[in-house]
């Protein structure tokens, strides 16, 4: 079984970003305006999905919307994946992502080691930025 890592640099030294949600559009889109430059950019709609992405790759950053629906009958949410994304890894960069961002989402988000909690709709220039600065020895595309 392979172990899940995110610790490693992409095989031309680009950072691999895991990027995690529910929405069609809004995760192509993000995803789009992510790739290129100095990114690889991987997507994945749901919990299933990343875990599994989690365990074929490494990733260096991973961009999480914490409105995740439950799946499979599973009444899971995007704070089960950061838990689950801590617990393998607990210096990776989050960037967390709600749908509003009250003060208790921000000391949750604070207490689980989120870079930063973005409250929607996400600005996609904005993201680009801030993961960019989550990796500062790659150049900016």
């Amino acid at each position: 079984m392979a172990m899940i890592g995110f610790h490693g640099e992409a095989h031309d030294g680009r950072a691999h970003l895991l990027l995690v949600d529910p929405y069609g559009g809004s995760r192509e889109a993000l995803g789009a305006a992510l790739r290129g430059g100095s990114l690889i950019v991987e997507t994945a709609e749901g919990i299933a999905e990343a875990v599994t992405k989690m365990h074929d790759s490494e990733f260096d950053v991973a961009v999480i919307d914490l409105d995740l629906p439950p799946a499979h009958g599973l009444a899971e949410n995007g704070w089960d994946l950061v838990r689950l994304v801590r617990e393998v890894h607990p210096t990776l960069p989050l960037v967390l992502i709600a749908a509003e961002c009250p003060p208790d989402t921000q000391a949750e988000a604070l207490r689980h080691g989120a870079a930063h909690l973005l409250e929607k709709p996400i600005n996609p220039r904005e993201l680009r930025r801030i993961v960019q600065t989550l990796r500062p020895e790659t150049a900016p595309a």
